[in-house]
């Protein structure tokens, strides 16, 4: 064999080899999005975690458990007399659950109170017909002893006692039918109604 042959096969076997690890890579990165969770129109939650388990009552008194086994969920975190931010978290809520249609009873929606002191059962349901949400979301309340270790699970802050203003951390988070936290709304912008409404079909439909 010649020296000019003997190069030649050399860069065939080093570009075949470079093909090869390309597609290796390829492969790989393929992998790890389709092992991922849903593809959410939502900010990613990262690091990626399991959803806290949330346990408590309703303003019925019903007992309420997030997640649930096999079901998705939209857990987020409010206060009935919130005079601006919450009142625009759960009009965004109902009109995404109108625009999902039937398919919306497949997801449990529920929300925290970051109010216990305000946030009575009158209280909770005069918000929740106010914004056509009285049986489709739970709505947990309690006391702050209650309360708290819920919401440092969840890493929210809640009001303080004496704020007249809404100042707790205001955030939608979505969790997947394995009970991963999949993606996260900042509630303190307004949040496209057509985004939330997709990301409920794409985990009530997984």
């Amino acid at each position: 064999m010649d020296r000019r042959r003997g190069r030649r096969i050399m860069v065939v076997a080093a570009t075949i080899g470079v093909a090869a690890l390309a597609a290796l890579v390829v492969a790989l990165v393929g992998l790890a999005v389709s092992d991922g969770g849903p593809a959410l129109r939502a900010d990613p939650v990262e690091p990626a975690r399991d959803a806290p388990l949330t346990r408590g009552r309703d303003q019925e008194g019903r007992q309420v458990a997030v997640p649930a086994a096999g079901r998705p969920a939209l857990v987020t975190f409010l206060f009935a007399e919130c005079p601006d931010v919450c009142p625009l978290v759960a009009e965004e809520i109902s009109q995404a659950l109108d625009r999902v249609g039937p398919g919306a009873d497949e997801i449990d929606v529920v929300a925290v109170s970051v109010d216990p002191a305000g946030d009575t059962p009158a209280a909770v349901r005069s918000f929740l017909r106010r914004h056509r949400l009285d049986g489709r979301m739970r709505y947990l309340i309690g006391s702050e002893a209650e309360l708290a270790p819920i919401w440092k699970a969840w890493f929210v802050a809640a009001q303080s006692a004496d704020e007249a203003r809404s100042t707790h951390s205001a955030r939608v988070v979505l969790v997947d039918r394995e009970g991963r936290q999949a993606g996260a709304y900042s509630a303190g912008i307004p949040i496209a109604i057509d985004d939330l409404a997709a990301d409920i079909r794409t985990l009530t439909d997984g």
